[in-house]
């Protein structure tokens, strides 16, 4: 295998990886994504295979290289790229994700990645030149999400390693449409894929955030059980998280973490929700 096709399956093994794992396991997607971005990069750096995982126009109608629509969400061009673009996903993104739940958290993200990826095609469809990669349409998309549905939440920003005022997630979004403006036209930064991105996170959050992508494990699973295995500190602060949470998916998620660190009080092994009880790997019903 040519030493480029090795770099765009291991990218695409690392991006369908982090997805996967991330939806499975509920971890934080903001936090995983970023350290796939990181990894691509590593790779890309590596390979030199920048060309291989950017995504051009002329790729939606190659069967061959229409991986470059997911790729390129994961891909940068230098280290200011990447590090800008991780320091607004796990900023922001990680404050939306626990309002929304991680499931919830990747659909918007893919669809608003997507969203921009089509964006940059259409407007730049007649070049055949024309290269994007970078996660910022998918973060756009997080920002609109998070603007649609807390618009009033304020959030400390950057600007620049400048420190700005706490200030509403609708001044941000703004702010940021105002900054894009100056971008046009006067440098390599795909605008399109970011006014795109941001008009999916905000049409499609209340949609995603409505969804079921989440077993109800809080219907199933009784306060008293919990406090009953509920016997290290660890525990305890897992539980006071899933008592004074008031968004079901991320309930349900807390819930989902709880039973992933506690364990059978007879024999400690790990457990698993059966209803209304918990079954620990050995048989024995908690």
């Amino acid at each position: 295998m040519p030493r480029m096709d090795a770099a765009v399956v291991a990218a695409l093994a690392i991006v369908v990886g982090s997805i996967a794992y991330s939806a499975w396991k509920r971890l934080y997607f903001s936090i995983v994504a970023s350290i796939a971005c990181i990894a691509v990069f590593i790779l890309t750096v590596a390979a030199d295979a920048l060309g291989e995982l950017a995504f051009m126009p002329g790729d939606l109608l190659d069967p061959g290289r229409v991986y470059t629509v997911l790729t390129s969400m994961f891909s940068h061009a230098d280290v200011y790229h990447i590090f800008y673009n991780l320091l607004g996903l796990v900023f922001l993104g990680m404050i939306f994700e626990q309002r929304i739940g991680t499931r919830p958290f990747i659909l918007l993200y893919l669809i608003s990645g997507l969203f921009g990826v089509l964006a940059f095609a259409a407007l730049r469809w007649d070049d055949p030149l024309a290269a994007v990669v970078g996660a910022s349409g998918a973060i756009s998309g997080v920002l609109g999400g998070f603007a649609r549905l807390y618009p009033n939440e304020r959030l400390s920003m950057m600007l620049m390693f400048i420190p700005m005022p706490p200030m509403p997630v609708w001044v941000i979004v703004l702010l940021f449409i105002g900054l894009q403006f100056l971008f046009i036209g006067g440098s390599n930064i795909a605008v399109e894929s970011h006014f795109a991105g941001l008009a999916a996170g905000i049409v499609f959050a209340p949609l995603v955030k409505g969804m079921r992508l989440r077993p109800r494990a809080e219907r199933t699973v009784s306060y008293s059980l919990l406090s009953r295995l509920a016997v290290t500190p660890e525990l305890r602060s897992i539980l006071k998280r899933i008592e004074n949470e008031e968004v079901p998916d991320v309930r349900s998620a807390w819930v989902d973490h709880f039973f992933s660190k506690a364990r059978c009080p007879r024999c400690g092994a790990r457990l698993a929700v059966r209803r209304d009880a918990a079954v620990c790997e050995r048989g024995h019903e908690i």
